[in-house]
């Protein structure tokens, strides 16, 4: 799943294809890239080996080419797994279809959260069959860990002032589970102490936003199920990648196998520090940076952090390969 082309050396521009997570699932993101054979490969594989699997009955196909499917909060409550599956087919189809537009190619793969495990499938260390798997894995250690109601709260705080009015509002349970962009922070935990918080930041005249998300990511909650699924996954192999895989959860790409299993858990509980690995793709001569989903979520957050460098998001929706061509060429002239 890359394009054709060596990862140029020296003063060359080099192309980072970002694979998000949380905001990836929309209603009908696809409905316009169905017909486009690797978008319907990733979907039929999806969903062919989900149904061997069990766990669903909501076909992935539908909720990404239906505009009517089911919106993000009702689909989390009502069948997650059907989240998880259609969040991640919608950015490994989106990629797809980028890798092979892209000219000049794309050098790099960059997993943000949940994205990762997209990132290891694009960058080709993971098959489509093994991702599918691996979520399916992981709903059923989440729905066996009976975990409290839990989630994330995005906010427009700096990392330190988050920290600060956690330890004033006395929320021993609430933790920094992503450091984004500079005015960007998302706290984890249970859902009575984010709410909590988010009075608390509202009353500052802040901004506090629920996101769309099952659990609470990034945050120690999910220790046993990170612990379970890391052992599980030793057991999976785990090929080359094609192009570097780099996660928002480090500063240096992922390149030998302990290190793209542990990039295939840490969203699990690993904090996210994205300003951080943005700065190390720049030291390393990265300098435009794709958005693989249907919103501009992460070349908004690369945009913030890294302010003169090219960002796009040709996947946002609605879009057909005619537009997400312009965008590219637009992106990367």
């Amino acid at each position: 799943m890359r394009n054709d082309g060596p990862a140029p050396t020296g003063g060359t521009p080099r192309t980072v294809l970002m694979c998000p997570g949380q905001g990836a699932y929309l209603p009908g993101a696809l409905r316009h890239l169905g017909e486009v054979p690797s978008v319907s490969r990733v979907l039929r594989t999806v969903d062919a080996h989900g149904t061997a699997l069990g766990g669903t009955r909501t076909p992935v196909g539908r909720l990404l080419t239906d505009a009517a499917a089911p919106e993000p909060d009702l689909l989390v409550r009502t069948d997650p797994l059907a989240f998880d599956l259609a969040t991640y087919a919608a950015v490994v189809a989106s990629a797809t279809v980028l890798l092979d537009l892209a000219a000049p190619p794309v050098h790099a793969v960059l997993g943000h959260s949940v994205g990762d495990l997209a990132a290891l499938t694009v960058a080709g260390a993971i098959t489509l069959e093994q991702g599918v798997r691996l979520l399916h894995v992981r709903d059923r250690l989440l729905r066996e860990a009976a975990l409290p109601a839990a989630g994330l709260l995005a906010t427009d705080l700096t990392a330190e002032l988050a920290s600060d009015l956690l330890r004033a509002e006395n929320l021993p349970q609430v933790r920094v589970a992503a450091h984004n962009a500079p005015g960007q922070t998302v706290l984890a935990g249970p859902e009575d102490q984010l709410a909590a918080l988010r009075t608390a930041a509202l009353a500052l005249g802040r901004r506090a936003t629920v996101l769309t998300s099952r659990t609470a990511y990034h945050h120690p909650l999910l220790t046993e199920v990170h612990r379970t699924f890391r052992r599980l996954l030793r057991a999976q192999p785990v090929a080359p990648p094609a192009l570097p895989v780099y996660t928002a959860t480090t500063a240096g790409p992922a390149s030998t196998p302990a290190q793209l299993r542990t990039a295939a858990a840490a969203h699990l509980c690993e904090p996210l520090a994205f300003p951080r690995t943005l700065r190390a793709l720049r030291l390393a001569g990265f300098t435009t940076y794709l958005d693989s989903g249907p919103r501009a979520l992460l070349s908004t957050l690369a945009r913030a952090g890294l302010p003169g460098c090219t960002t796009a998001a040709p996947s946002r929706t609605p879009v057909g390969v005619d537009r997400i061509r312009r965008r590219l060429t637009a992106a990367l002239r």
